[in-house]
């Protein structure tokens, strides 16, 4: 049986779990084109472990991905509230244990590498998949196909791009810069100025450090060690460590954080990305508690990779005309002048700071939402721009929040405001606050932000 005429042609620029999951969602229905463009010679994805939440785990259920995403783990989860990560202050030789937060049916350790497989394995043979093809460029005028460059010298046409293209996302840069250029054109000169200020990245001061620990080599150490039972954070000032078990218990996703809040703002000096010295690592570490110190004695030998948390200033809008961003393309932190110790103090800006696990999670819910409207009976080549839209009014708000949490939840992980003589009552309250920022992730759907968008997407396209 012959496939029905495609309604138009969408080309996803990334192929990371978030361009992914949008091939995969969009290829089910059989009158979209899908072609996803790779730059990386081959489809792999870098980093360590993801954390799954509940309200991320319905999202991957309405996909129809959740039971390969069980698959991948040593267990069954359910659906209970169950103490999930375990916290501890831990710059100091005998730790102290801050308790347990609550979510609704815990969270599922993934290693990306492995999530990412298998959303490959998924993919319609109607999707196709093209590697070694870095984004230059693109072109769009209205009423004719966008025509995209790649710096290979080659080029492709679709009517529909999403940039799934990371924080150095080609697409977002050019959007915003034909965004100056109407504001331009509408003698908005301010406007314009201040559109393409929206591309200068600046350091905000976190530096991540990532591996994964064999099971085996850390059992060798310390047979009973917390990690192998629970995910644990472990507080320091200025520094913490998270770290969890993941492919089906054979590796210990390992992460630590150090923030140099002197240097937030500046331009980093060096590779955002770069190895670095096992020893270095231990070097942050003198003082701190046995169970971190166990941890840090597994690292000879392995590859570890420093990241450098970049930032951008907050972004308006997901969507200008028939092109849209999602995932890490939208993923950025909040520049203030110094970080903030409470709630009042925190500006309100769009950011998805590492600090609520939430990174891939808000890249789903991306996938999932743009797969649902583009999917429409409704929309058309014609209306395209339209339901971009409404993807970026519905999603930008609910990331914005997602960003005000992760901010304040780095504060607390740091020990933010906090002198070294801390009582047990304030560790409390700064778990209570944690907890707190964690329940949209635990206690809400994403199926009602998915509702609103359709609502909107029915009364705005019948009227």
């Amino acid at each position: 049986m012959s496939e029905p005429p495609s309604k138009f042609h969408v080309a996803i620029c990334g192929g990371g779990v978030g361009g992914l999951t949008l091939a995969f969602a969009l290829s089910k229905s059989p009158n979209i084109r899908v072609d996803v463009y790779e730059a990386a010679s081959k489809f792999s994805e870098i980093g360590a472990g993801i954390g799954v939440w509940w309200r991320t785990r319905q999202v991957l259920k309405s996909l129809g991905l959740e039971e390969d995403v069980i698959r991948l783990l040593s267990f069954r989860p359910g659906q209970d509230r169950v103490p999930t990560i375990q916290y501890r202050k831990a710059d100091q030789l005998q730790g102290r244990a801050m308790g347990p937060m609550y979510s609704r049916g815990g969270v599922m350790g993934l290693h990306r590498a492995e999530f990412h497989e298998a959303l490959l394995n998924r993919l319609s043979s109607r999707c196709r998949t093209f590697t070694s093809k870095r984004l230059k460029s693109y072109h769009q005028r209205p009423g004719t196909a966008i025509l995209l460059r790649f710096h290979d010298g080659s080029t492709a046409t679709c009517d529909i791009l999403i940039g799934a293209d990371g924080l150095k996302s080609v697409v977002r840069k050019k959007m915003f810069h034909e965004a100056a250029l109407w504001a331009e054109s509408q003698r908005r000169n301010a406007d314009a100025a201040e559109l393409r200020s929206l591309s200068e990245l600046r350091f905000s001061g976190a530096l991540s450090y990532r591996t994964l620990i064999p099971a085996a080599r850390l059992s060798s150490v310390s047979p009973q060690h917390r990690v192998f039972s629970s995910a644990v954070q472990y507080l320091g000032k200025n520094m913490h460590v998270m770290a969890y078990p993941v492919s089906r218990g054979r590796f210990i996703n390992f992460v630590v954080f150090e923030i140099r809040p002197h240097e937030e703002g500046t331009q980093f000096s060096g590779p955002w990305v770069a190895d670095v010295d096992p020893s270095y690592i231990v070097s942050l570490f003198h003082g701190w508690e046995r169970e971190v110190r166990e941890l840090i004695q597994c690292l000879g030998g392995l590859k570890i990779t420093r990241w450098a948390v970049n930032i951008l200033p907050a972004l308006p809008f997901f969507a200008f005309g028939n092109v849209a961003i999602m995932g890490d393309a939208v993923s950025i932190l909040p520049l203030s002048e110094a970080y903030p110790t409470s709630d009042h103090e925190l500006t309100q800006a769009h950011a998805m700071a590492p600090f609520q696990g939430a990174g891939a999670g808000q890249a789903i819910e991306d996938a999932s939402m743009l797969a649902s409207l583009l999917s429409h009976e409704l929309t058309t080549g014609t209306t395209a721009a339209h339901v971009l839209g409404i993807y970026s009014r519905v999603r930008q708000p609910l990331s914005a929040e997602v960003a005000r949490r992760s901010r304040l939840n780095g504060d607390y992980f740091a020990l933010r405001g906090l002198g070294p003589d801390v009582d047990g009552a304030r560790l409390q309250g700064i778990l209570k606050q944690i907890q707190d920022n964690f329940e949209w992730v635990s206690e809400t759907e994403a199926s009602s932000d998915l509702e609103r968008a359709i609502e909107l997407l029915q009364a705005e396209l019948a009227a």
